[in-house]
């Protein structure tokens, strides 16, 4: 299946924005690229606030699948694979999605904002009900209710894929490890 316009330019979109941040890119270097005019994109995204709003859409939408992918197995192999998930931002040389839209908070519009939120609570609450099987379970120990662990991970995870671009990249398997040690322990 090939890939549309509009795709494409969501898919670079997000590319950019999660390597320069928001307000480091413009239509231009979405268009050269994909060798359109300017205006093509604007056709699809009246305003880089409308691409904003998509790429957080195209974001819930691909972790919608991903939670639907993990659902049958066990906490610790989705929390696992969750963490690997975003180690693999990291080595792409991206931070996550949410942190690069937290960077530049104050100049997106509150359309960009709600869908961001939304986002963002539906990876704190998939964590959180994940975290709370697992403690359920008998795979998980942890003193803090499940939302907070949830919190102090995607905290850690989040900083850990901005930190390392200044550190060492070991420094996040070992912020990862940590959290599996952690939890398991």
């Amino acid at each position: 299946m090939s890939t549309s316009t509009r795709e494409k330019i969501i898919q670079l979109g997000d590319d950019l924005l999660r390597k320069r941040g928001f307000n480091a890119f413009s239509y231009a270097d979405i268009s050269k690229p994909l060798h359109i005019k300017n205006a093509a994109v604007h056709y699809h995204f009246p305003s880089k606030q409308d691409l904003a709003v998509a790429i957080a859409q195209w974001h819930k939408d691909i972790f919608g699948r991903f939670s639907l992918k993990m659902a049958n197995k066990e906490p610790k192999d989705r929390l696992k694979t969750f963490l690997n998930f975003y180690h693999s931002i990291h080595l792409s040389e991206k931070v996550d999605i949410i942190g690069a839209f937290a960077t530049d908070w104050h100049s997106l519009e509150p359309k960009v904002q709600t869908e961001v939120q939304e986002f963002t609570e539906l990876v704190i609450n998939w964590l959180s009900e994940l975290i709370q099987e697992g403690l359920d379970l008998g795979q998980f120990r942890t003193t803090q209710n499940a939302r907070t662990t949830a919190l102090r991970i995607l905290s850690s995870i989040f900083a850990s894929t901005q930190l390392v671009r200044i550190t060492s990249d070991h420094d996040f398997t070992r912020v990862k490890n940590s959290i599996l040690e952690e939890l398991n322990n």
